[in-house]
This record gives structure tokens, sequence and C-alpha cells, in this order.
């Protein structure tokens, strides 16, 4: 694999990893004060709503302000690391 397909695979799987830590930090006590379900919850990993930002906005007293305001966007900036990383590595093996 290519320095570039290393360094995407890298970075792709550290904001993935961060962003599923920050998802989790956020929103483990939204789940645990009754605000929304694991699943509702898990829908928040991946998409923004007003039903993630109301839940939150309800837990801001045991956040820090920065915490709680997950952007589901950096998941998908991970993804897309991952993914081009994988392509690039496809694409080498097909042409060498």
């Amino acid at each position: 694999m290519s320095r570039v397909g290393v360094s995407l695979l890298a970075l792709g799987g550290l904001f993935v990893a961060a962003a599923i830590g920050w998802w989790w930090i956020t929103y483990v006590e939204v789940v645990n004060y009754g605000y929304l379900s694991w699943r509702e919850a898990g829908d928040c990993l991946v998409r923004n709503s007003d039903l993630c930002s109301l839940a939150t906005a309800l837990c801001l007293g045991s956040h820090p302000r920065l915490l709680i305001a997950y952007w589901s966007s950096a998941l998908w900036f991970g993804l897309i690391a991952f993914s081009t990383s994988l392509l690039i590595a496809g694409r080498a093996k097909v042409v060498g």
C-alpha cells in the first residue's frame, strides 16, 4: 500500500474512533436520563436531527459545552478517508 493509502487508513481510523468516542461521551448520559433510547441515540451517530439536539440540550448540565456538540460529519469524514485508502490499495493491487 502506498504512503498516501496508509496515511488515509490511519487518518480514517482515527476519525472513526474519535467520532464514536465523542458520540459515546455525549449520548451515554442522554440515554441514562431516558431522553432517548439507544436506537434513537444510534441515529445521532450518523446524522444530526432536531431530536438529537433537543435531547443533548436537556442534558446540558452534565457535559462540558464542547462535548455536547457532537458533529456526525466527523464519522462520515473518517469513513470516507478509510474507504478511499481501501480503494487506493485495491487499485495498487490491480495495477501492480
